[in-house]
């Protein structure tokens, strides 16, 4: 099933999808179809999507051996240069990539030129499997499916008539038609509209996904993850996954500083209470296993921009809590981000004072002239549905305060190093701010807004890991926030609760997305929604989780796009530059088994929902992943020595002591669990050293599952390093 290049070949095996999108000079990537819809499913497969607008200069794939294919999902069946597009398909399929279309190829004509030749045209069609053979279908009624294959077709939604669509049928045997649809009448027609073959594949216009955003619908009809796999034969490639932790789901919690100062309805101790004061008393020092990044704002830390004790104090009693990690959700909070990538004071200025007139402004703004047009009006700038830039406008704006400054600041308040920055307001930084968070050396996530729950039922609606900024990478948040729970903080408090849909709808029937949660500080403003959170975390408690901070997560991710695969032959890989990321993931696996004397750097395996996750050691430089068959789904892999099969706190550092023993390095949050497959039945004895003194130490019966639970309870601490040591005694 997973098929390797020769032994010989040292190339990584390509990953990366040529995206093309269209748009005016205002249009935003993150609103692209390519980008909202398909991104995602792609990222599941393992590939890396690098997007073009196509109306630009399109890239030379002669020398991009890490170029697996090309994905077009165009608007238009015209565009000028429709004949150099058509060209550039045809070298890209001549280089051996693979060519994608959903809706038309954006060839037909060109308005300069007018039609481009029908028969030219079906010539790159025939290469991918089907060719165009007659005029429009625009009446469907009584239409049959001569072919309708259900892994494909029907998945989230069947139309109850056939959109209409052009005839096309097969013309090459090797290729597939999923979808087949016949119209009867006195000119009957027939089209093949959902195809794959050893080329790509193609998806007729109107039959990949039903959009109506009126209605809140975006549902696919044909199955994503299915399609994709087979046009762009991704069987042979090895997935990184950003999802799993030494076997177990990713767990992580951040929370946006917003609303730090609000009181809230919840009283401590009968007093009036601020929501950061509630958060930290109600929510998070009950739930001490699970850690959380809290992010301020810097400025209601900065007695120059505000001057609150109290909220400086808050800040400092979250960040003495072991589990709680620092984060920055800037200095000043900016709304609109790219008002300030072409940044004018005066404009600014001028918008704070239309907004109130009474308003306060710092005297940084004194000798700023109102900036006005030539014809003496005031210049008027969009910042969306905000009615001011920014939170904070005590000073100008200045990029490396917002980023690096309040590192400092709430490093300095907090007495914790800041790991990441959790991006504000619309969470669209240009790319200058995140290569300044970059050169901080930052972590930063924020944006995408995952959902998928009875009000929003559609894999159309789960988010990529990131989205690319320029030269940058900006990486989404897993889940969405509680603000598009209540309607943008108007109504319905308790709404956050619904997460928990969206946690259990990316987890099966396949696993999408580690679990995230994702709010504000003024979800403590209420008792509605502290409850919700209250709820939401106590259902965390009785899950197998692998928690981490959110910093971890973020360069986890980022390690999915630098990861390389190198094919070793015989079923077989090097894991080359992937950063932090730990898992790779075989899909399709149910046989599937680590062949543990051909692997190297390998912690350990754990097959589920199909799949098998294969735990890579972090002190592993370039780990060796080598497969092999087990008899049954149920059997053990084959290993000569212990394997992990799953741990709540993440391990590294393996060192084997022969087939009967080995010690670990381990440190997590929570009470330590793990479970250990061994070769042999029998008696395993188990030592964990803390602070160089042993901190258990228990001989374990194995029984025939040959699985070594090891959980010492209360003696091990959390958040301190520990080793681990198993040894089998006697024979």
């Amino acid at each position: 099933m997973f098929a390797a290049a020769p032994a010989h070949a040292q190339t990584p095996i390509p990953r990366t999808v040529i995206a093309l999108w269209e748009g005016g000079k205002d249009s935003r990537l993150r609103e692209a179809r390519s980008h909202q819809l398909a991104t995602m499913p792609l990222e599941q497969l393992g590939l890396v999507v690098e997007y073009h607008r196509v109306t630009d200069p399109l890239p030379d794939l002669t020398e991009r051996p890490d170029v697996r294919g090309v994905f077009a999902w165009l608007n238009s069946p015209s565009r000028p240069g429709a004949a150099r597009l058509l060209e550039w398909y045809e070298r890209a399929l001549d280089l051996g990539k693979k060519l994608v279309i959903f809706g038309d190829p954006g060839i037909s004509a060109d308005p300069e030129t007018g039609p481009l030749p029908q028969d030219r045209i079906n010539r790159l069609l025939e290469r991918l499997g089907v060719r165009y053979v007659g005029t429009y279908v625009s009446y469907t009624a009584g239409a049959t499916y001569p072919v309708r294959n259900p892994k494909i077709w029907g998945f989230e939604h069947t139309p109850p008539l056939p959109p209409a669509f052009t005839e096309t049928v097969l013309a090459d045997p090797s290729a597939v038609s999923h979808l087949s649809v016949e119209v009867p009448g006195h000119q009957p027609a027939r089209g093949d509209l959902v195809v794959t073959g050893p080329n790509g594949g193609l998806v007729a216009p109107s039959y990949a996904v039903e959009v109506d955003p009126p209605s809140n619908i975006r549902r696919w009809l044909i199955n994503p993850f299915e399609f994709f796999r087979l046009a762009f034969a991704t069987d042979d490639l090895p997935k990184p996954d950003t999802t799993t932790l030494v076997g177990r789901r990713l767990f992580y919690s951040h929370v946006d500083g917003d609303g730090w100062r609000s009181i809230s309805e919840v009283k401590i101790d009968d007093a009036p209470a601020s929501a950061a004061r509630v958060l930290l008393e109600r929510v998070i020092k009950r739930f001490p296993d699970l850690p959380v990044t809290i992010a301020p704002i810097a400025a209601e830390l900065d007695p120059d921009w505000i001057d609150d004790a109290e909220a400086r104090d808050v800040a400092r009693a979250f960040f003495e809590q072991p589990q709680v990690e620092a984060g920055s959700h800037t200095y000043s909070h900016p709304f609109r981000w790219s008002f300030f990538a072409d940044y004018d004071p005066a404009v600014e200025q001028a918008i704070v004072r239309r907004a109130d007139p009474n308003q306060d402004i710092h005297q940084g703004y004194a000798d700023i002239a109102e900036e006005k047009d030539s014809d003496g009006t005031e210049k008027t700038v969009d910042i969306g549905r905000y009615a001011l830039p920014r939170a904070f406008f005590t000073k100008p704006f200045d990029l490396e305060l917002e980023i690096g400054g309040s590192l400092k600041r709430i490093a300095e308040v907090g007495g914790k190093p800041v790991r990441v920055i959790q991006w504000s307001g619309d969470t669209s930084p240009f790319e200058a701010a995140l290569r300044e968070a970059r050169e901080a050396g930052m972590q930063n996530i924020n944006g995408g807004d995952t959902r998928f729950d009875s009000d929003y039922r559609s894999y159309g609606f789960v988010a990529p890991i990131s989205v690319p900024v320029g030269a940058e990478r900006q990486i989404y948040a897993s889940m969405s926030n509680e603000n598009t729970y209540t309607d943008l903080w108007s109504g319905r408090f308790f709404a956050y609760r619904h997460v928990l849909q969206t946690i259990r709808n990316t987890e099966l029937p396949i696993r999408i997305k580690p679990i995230n949660l994702y709010y504000h500080s003024y979800s403590a403003e209420k008792i509605a929604s502290t409850n919700a959170l209250i709820q939401v975390y106590g259902a965390m408690e009785a899950r197998e989780i692998a928690p981490v901070t959110a910093s971890h997560f973020a360069r986890i991710a980022d390690g999915f796009y630098a990861t390389r695969l190198i094919s070793l032959g015989d079923r077989r890989w090097r894991v080359e530059a992937r950063g932090a990321l730990e898992t790779l993931r075989f899909d399709r696996a149910s046989r599937t088994a680590v062949d543990f004397a051909r692997s190297s750097g390998v912690l350990g395996a754990r097959p589920s929902h199909g799949s098998l996750y294969v735990a890579l050691d972090p002190d592993a430089a370039e780990p060796v992943v080598a497969l092999t068959e087990r008899d049954h789904p149920l059997d053990p892999d084959p290993a000569p020595h212990p394997y992990l099969l799953q741990s709540r706190w993440p391990v590294r550092g393996l060192a084997l002591e022969g087939d009967d023993g080995l010690s670990v390095s381990a440190e997590g949050f929570g009470t330590l669990s793990m479970t250990w497959i061994v070769p042999t039945a029998g008696d395993w004895r188990v030592r964990i050293d803390q602070d160089g003194a042993t901190a258990w130490s228990e001989t374990v019966r194995v029984g025939d599952d040959r699985r070594l639970r090891i959980a010492p309870g209360a003696d091990v601490e959390a958040t301190v390093a520990a080793r681990i040591r198993i040894e089998r005694i006697g024979d």
